[in-house]
Parts: structure tokens; sequence; C-alpha cells
């Protein structure tokens, strides 16, 4: 029996191993195997052939399923130098140097026991010209080696087993199930290893599936002699790169890689703005950019999954770090896929272009002021989260706005600034603004078409061969069941009838007198122009002017003395003029006989409506397609408006301001 120089528990407990990494165990003995062989070619310079095989272990329980079974364990075996007397000494040894000068830890073979319940070896090498084998069991059952070593002088060849057997649940469970999959992980992790010549044979199978590694990465990893070399503080840096063929290839990445393996991987996608799926799609390869350095080598951690250095800034140290590796391989990346990201920023910057043109004019100047934070925008994203984007963008230039505009005003002050240099920024500071404010009102101008639209959409006649209610008319003008109290100016489209109505003092919608749901409701009452005002709603004051609407359905055609919208509107004005009528906080509404009254009924002039016109004395518009008429009783200016004749209209008053915006 021999010991470990260390509390193996303790060790193996404390060993980081991510439940999201439970491949590395099976990373770590292939690599194991590669230094194997290659440490048997350096003491026999007539060995050539080198392989690696990998079996996939899965469980041995009965499916039924079509899906595969878990996978349980590996078996990885070489004919590397194998379990020599020194090499053995080396695995009894924690965080053993004897790998050092290759790069390693001394601490790999813990991840096994991290992620499975034991590992079986059996290993057969030379010593002394003679061949023998060497059996053991490694786990955390017991602290000991209980080893067999027996001579075979029938052996023939060096051949080393290693058997990952058995993993710990929560490492299971992620374990990927489709053999190519892992393929692919295998060819990542150790891509420094394919890319030389003398990368031995790496096989796996399963069942009846077998990938030879070195055959797919031949054909699908396509390599230029194509490394870049820069330096950060006179520290070296080189970058291999490469273009993946394999469409299951993970997406573009920077691999940052130490002492031949893979220690990091960054998603490119992330960091440089144009590169997505976009050039696998366009070029048929993905980018993988290979990074190693002397400064990586000696900066990973005994574990090999980071590195110990900044991940930003400087330590007191003044160490580079990782932020700034990243980003200047990043530039270099950048320059080596210019052709490439070149079409697709292109294709971006007109997208956006046409977007903001045609769609949302009130981000168009952000392509003059904001060029560089425009061309940060992520390609193909879809309308929704490109209109975010170009909001957040449009928030940092009106918070630049704002701060050039106090330092605007503090200029004035400042004896120092020549009146020359003071009108020339002055001027720029003006057409800046002018900008952003053209922007505004762009914004607010695509809104009144987006409204048109829908208004003249609300007119059409509906599928089930009705047309829309009320409320859909009624809603596109103001919102029911509220008040100016309760909504921004910008919430309603009063705009539609008469650009005047959106100023006036007090407006409800949908709203009965005294908010009593057993009285009368207008559809719209505007009250407006107070004699007197107080800090009190409405204490007290005569309202010069009273608006009324009505409204009814498009095509309504069945109405009766009763219930038709001329007489409805005369009496709501009775019972205001009578003193019977309370807006919504119970305050009376006060009037006398110098109120005005504007009365609108908009509904379409229908057969059964043209009677009660002819009866009241109304005149036709101009444009025939509406009515007006004065009560002198009542002091009440009185249109009937078709919604034609507000459709009309309104496109006719914003017209000019759609073209302006070339809408």
């Amino acid at each position: 029996m021999r010991p470990f120089s260390i509390n193996l528990s303790g060790r193996v407990k404390n060993f980081p191993l991510p439940k999201n990494r439970p491949l590395i165990p099976l990373y770590e003995a292939i690599v194991n195997s590669i230094h194997a062989i290659d440490e048997r070619k350096f003491e026999d310079k007539s060995f050539k052939d080198g392989i690696i095989t990998i079996e996939v272990l899965r469980s041995p329980q009965m499916s039924f399923a079509k899906e595969l079974l878990p996978i349980e364990g590996f078996k990885i075996t070489d004919n590397g130098v194998g379990f020599n007397e020194r090499n053995m000494q080396s695995f009894l040894e924690s965080d053993t140097t004897y790998k050092a000068k290759i790069g390693g830890k001394g601490v790999g073979r813990f991840s096994w026991l991290k992620a499975f319940k034991s590992v079986s070896i059996s290993s057969m090498f030379k010593d002394n010209g003679v061949f023998k084998k060497r059996e053991f069991i490694f786990s955390l059952d017991t602290p000991y080696i209980e080893e067999t070593l027996v001579e075979c002088e029938e052996a023939s060849d060096f051949s080393t087993t290693v058997t990952l057997e058995t993993y710990i649940p929560e490492y299971r469970k992620e374990v990927p199930k489709q053999i190519d999959t892992i393929a692919i992980r295998i060819m990542q992790h150790c891509l420094v290893y394919f890319l030389d010549d003398n990368c031995p044979k790496i096989i796996i199978s399963d069942d009846n599936e077998t990938i030879i590694l070195n055959q797919i990465f031949k054909e699908r990893f396509k390599i230029e002699e194509n490394t870049t070399v820069f330096q950060i503080n006179d520290i070296e840096f080189k970058l291999l790169n490469l273009k993946i063929e394999e469409q299951a290839f993970p997406g573009n990445r920077l691999y940052l890689c130490a002492n031949n393996r893979l220690v990091e991987s960054k998603d490119l996608e992330k960091l440089i703005v144009d590169l997505d799926g976009q050039i696998f799609q366009r070029y048929g390869f993905w980018y993988v950019g290979v990074l190693t350095s002397n400064y990586l080598d000696n900066h990973v951690d005994m574990n090999r999954l980071s590195f110990n250095m900044p991940e930003s800034g400087t330590n007191i140290f003044d160490e580079i770090s990782l932020e700034e590796i990243v980003n200047q391989a990043c530039v270099h990346i950048k320059d080596y896929l210019n052709d490439y990201l070149l079409p697709i920023e292109t294709e971006k910057l007109n997208r956006i272009k046409d977007y903001v043109t045609n769609d949302a004019p009130q981000y168009r100047h952000l392509l003059k002021y904001m060029p560089d934070r425009i061309r940060n925008i992520k390609p193909k994203l879809s309308d929704d989260n490109l209109d975010d984007a170009l909001y957040e963008i449009k928030r940092e230039f009106e918070k630049l706005q704002k701060k050039e505009q106090k330092e605007l005003l503090e200029q004035i002050d400042n004896p120092i600034l020549s009146s020359e240099e003071y009108e020339k920024y002055f001027k720029e500071q003006i057409r800046r603004i002018s900008d952003a404010n053209s922007a505004v009102l762009a914004e607010y101008v695509a809104h009144r078409r987006v409204i048109l639209e829908l208004f003249e959409r609300g007119l059409r006649r509906k599928e089930d061969g009705k047309f829309n209610k009320e409320k859909y008319m009624h809603s596109l003008i103001y919102p029911v069941k509220s008040t100016s109290d309760d909504i921004d100016y910008e919430s309603h489209n009063l705009w539609l009838i008469d650009e005047k109505l959106s100023y006036c003092s007090f407006i409800s919608s949908d709203i009965p007198f005294d908010n009593d749901y057993e009285q009368e409701r207008t559809d719209i009452l505007i009250l407006d122009n107070p004699v007197a005002v107080s800090d009190e709603k409405n204490d007290g004051g005569i309202f010069d002017t009273i608006i009324i609407f009505e409204l009814k359905r498009p095509m309504r055609d069945d109405y009766t003395d009763g219930d038709n919208p001329i007489t409805q509107l005369y009496n709501y004005v009775r019972k205001i003029r009578n003193g019977k009528a309370k807006d919504k906080y119970h305050r009376p509404i006060r009037v006398d006989n110098s109120t005005k009254y504007y009365l609108y009924a908009i509904c379409d002039i229908t057969n059964t409506l043209e009677r009660f016109i002819e009866q009241y004395g109304f005149t036709q518009t101009p444009d025939k397609l509406g009515f007006y008429n004065f009560n002198r009783t009542f002091n009440a200016y009185f249109e009937i408006l078709s919604y034609d004749k507000i459709l009309n209209d309104a496109k006719k008053r914003n017209r000019v301001l759609f073209d302006k915006l070339g809408i």
C-alpha cells in the first residue's frame, strides 16, 4: 500500500470544478495520454504512431425509448510510456512539479474524483526491457493505493487504460449525450494539440459509432498560416486565426490558452459588434482565435480553469488585466476579419437609416450626432429591439445635450473666450438643439400619421359584415373614462377635430354628470375659460365656453326621436343651463346667459339622421360631408361631422407636416 502525501478527501473537496463543466476530467485524462505518448517518443525515437481511444460508458439500465441512455463514464486508452515507477511516484505526490516544464500543475487527477466515484487504472509499461503491468483503484474510499505489479513477458506493446467510473449525479446530468458533441468539445479544449502535425490519433467510440477526431478536425477546421503577434507592455502575445467550417461549432470564440490547453473561452459576438452568426451563413465558417503567451502560461491557476490576473484595471503589481488582453486581441481580430465584417456593417447601417427615415424619424438626428453609438448596434435586431437600442442612444444624447447647454451658459461669462470662438460654439450648440427638437417634433408627427391610419381602418366594415363600435372611435379621439387630470397631452387626439381643443381647462370622457352613473353621460365634455378661478376645482367660476361631443357607431342608421345625437346634445345643454349638472368632483358646472356652447355630433350621415337634420334646419358644409347650425336660444354653435369629413380635414391639415418629414 502506498499513501498519498496529503489529505485526499480534503484536496478533492477543495477542487473547484463547476457543475456545468463535467467533461474537464475527461480532458485531463486525454491530455495526460498525449503527454505520455510524447514522453515515449522522446525516449524511443523510432516510436511514431501514438493513439488514444475513448470509449463511452453508458448506464446499464434498460431503455425502451429512442433517446440515448445517460453517460456514466469513459474509458481512455493510450500507448504512451505508461505508469512506470517515475510516473507512479509523481501520481502519488500532490502538486508535483514533474510536468512543470510542459505546464503540468500536478492536480488534474483530483478532478476525476470530484466528478466520479472511482477511477481504475491498468498500465502496461517497460522496466529495464521487461514489460510490467500495474493496476490500482483511485477513490476516496481509502487514502491508500493498493496496487498490483506483475511481469508480462507475453505483452507486445505499451498500453494504459484509465476508466472514469460512475458520474456523480450533479455532474452526470450536465453531460452531453451525443458523442459528436463530446468530440467537438474535446477538439475545442485540445485545439492547440490538434494543430500540431504530431498530434496522436484520437478516436471516440460509442456502441457502433466511431469518430476519428483528427479526421474531423482536418476536414472541418480550415487552418490558415495567419498568426498575429502583438505586444502589451513589451509582453508578446500570439493570436492564431482559424476558420472552423463545422456548423455544430458553438459560434465565434476567442480561446485563451495556457500550456497548450484551453483555459477560458470568450464569446466574440458579445465583444465585436458586427460578428455574429451571419459570418457562417454568408461565408461558411466560424471564427476562432487561439491566444497564447508565456504571460498566460505563468498566470494560469493551479486547476487550469481561470487566470490569476486582474479582471480589469491593474493591481499593486501592475499586472496586465484580462480585459486589456481580450480587448487588444479583439482589435486584431477585427482587422483580420475586416473584409467579412464590412459588408455586414454596411447593411446594418443602411437598415438603421431606412428605419429612422420611414418608421422612426425621432431618431434621425442620432445618425449625425451619435455615429459611433449607432455603429455599436448589433446587426439583425428585430424592429422592437432596434427601437429599444435607438431609444437608449437618444437618452444618452439628451443627457449630453443638457451638459453642453450648461457649458454654453457658463461660457457667456468666460472672459478668455473670444467673440469669434463664442459665436462658433454658440452656433454649433444651437444647431444640435434644433436638430434634437426637430426629432421630437418628428416623433409627434409620426404618431399623428399612425392615428390617422387607425382612424381610417376603423371606418371599414369588418369581416363579419359589421362596423366598429362607437367605443373604438371614441378611444382614438380621447381615452374613455378619463379626464385631463388623469392623462397627459400626448395621450389624446382631439387634434383630429380641432387643434385648439387640446388646450382647454378641463376635459372629461365618458364620465356622467356628478360622477353618478344613474345620470346622463356625455361622450366628451370640455369646460373652458372660467371667469373666476381659485385653488379649488371650479370654485365659483363661470365657464365662458362649454364643448360637448356625441359619438355614434360608423354607419349607424336606426335613430329615433329620443335617441339621436342632435336631441341628446341639446338635452345636455338644457341640464347645464338649468343648474342641474355637476362635474366629476361634484362641483356645480356654473354658467350664465353669456356662456357659449359648441356641440359636435360625430357620426356618419345616414337616412334616419337626415330626417332630424332637416327638422332642426341645419346647413350643409361646402364639401357636403357635414352640417352646421347656430341655436340663438342656447347660444350654441352645432356641427354634425361625418367620419369622412374628420379624416379628410385632418389629412389636409397635417399633409404639409407629413411631406416635410417624408412619411
